[in-house]
């Protein structure tokens, strides 16, 4: 994964599983502000948590750069 620092222009190529340990919170804040929208606007769809974990998960790069607060980014995948 290559990531890139929005303020430092920093690059940083890290491996899936550092990403998910280094960027936990980060993950996290995003998923859980994806999470508040996806019921707001659709939650008859969903019955739990898993599924809109899995759609989380499945749009990562968009997810994590539109609904997550970091200065990071994902660039590529």
């Amino acid at each position: 994964m290559i990531l890139k620092n929005k303020l430092t222009k920093e690059v940083l190529e890290i491996p899936y599983s550092e990403f998910r340990k280094k960027f936990a919170k980060e993950i996290q804040d995003a998923f859980e502000s994806y999470r508040k929208t996806q019921l707001n606007k659709y939650s008859y769809n969903f019955r739990d948590d898993n599924s809109l974990e899995f759609n989380f998960y499945f749009e990562l790069l968009w997810n994590f750069n539109h609904f997550g607060m970091s200065n990071w980014y994902l660039d590529r995948m």
